[in-house]
């Protein structure tokens, strides 16, 4: 891999043992990690609240904010701001509960030869109708999904430039930040996944947003408070079919 190619990690100040189980795991493959410090959600400022929609929120997504996500997105945001502030064309950003494949770096290089995007996604929960947009190497493509949300934001490659656009398209906060990385269809950036995982979810080391899905059980509005919730989501699972079929400007770097 071009040492050019910086990839950042973001981690919680009271999760020291994540951060050495991952860093142990990239030196053995040739990464060197740069930690982003993360935004704790059971510690939330008046100022972190004012990047929050708290009111888009609900009505777009059905449920009640939790700090935990707060702290989750704000993370991101702020590992964006990171790379867009950088002189490097290209970076990784990553969650620490991440396992590399051995041909990680391969594929950045490989990735690197492409142009046309802003962020892909390195790993996702589901791919169900996955449209190829172009071949990376021998092993990997990258393309869209016509069905969604994929979930998970545990690792994507961005371009400087796409950290630019994120950033203004996902101010402020009025999604889970998972569900509002893939809609670039609603931002105006050029958001593709890989056919199959590069990093995969680490089994052994669960979320440190919470645990189980109480939380979440726990937050969702009654059914006839979330109508409007079900009108979000239709739209967007059109707008989702017509940004995975249309046509793009990927394109092989020249020499």
């Amino acid at each position: 891999m071009s040492p050019r190619i910086p990839v950042f990690v973001i981690n919680l100040d009271r999760s020291p043992e994540r951060l050495a189980k991952i860093r142990k795991r990239a030196e053995e493959i040739g990464i060197d990690l740069i930690r982003v410090r993360a935004v704790d959600g059971a510690q939330l400022t008046p100022e972190h609240s004012q990047k929050v929609d708290h009111a888009s929120f609900a009505r777009d997504h059905g449920k009640r904010i939790l700090p935990a996500e707060i702290g989750c997105y704000l993370s991101h945001l702020d590992a964006l701001q990171i790379v867009a502030d950088s002189p490097e064309s290209h970076a990784v950003i990553v969650e620490d509960d991440v396992q590399f494949n051995p041909d990680f770096l391969a594929f950045l290089d490989d990735l690197v030869a492409l142009e046309g995007w802003d962020v892909v996604k390195l790993v996702n929960h589901r791919t169900r109708g996955f449209v190829s947009h172009a071949k990376v190497n021998d092993r990997y493509q990258i393309g869209r999904c016509a069905h969604g949300p994929c979930g998970s934001s545990a690792a994507y490659m961005v371009t400087r430039q796409g950290a630019g656009r994120l950033l203004a398209a996902l101010n402020p906060m009025g999604l889970p930040y998972d569900v509002a990385l893939e809609r670039g269809w609603a931002g105006g950036y050029e958001l593709f996944s890989t056919d199959q995982p590069v990093v995969r979810l680490s089994p052994e080391m669960g979320s440190t947003i919470f645990v189980g899905e109480s939380p979440y059980r726990k937050a969702t509005f009654p059914a006839h408070k979330r109508l409007r919730t079900l009108l979000f989501r239709s739209r967007d699972y059109l707008r989702r079919i017509r940004f995975a079929l249309a046509s793009t400007r990927l394109r092989r770097r020249q020499a």
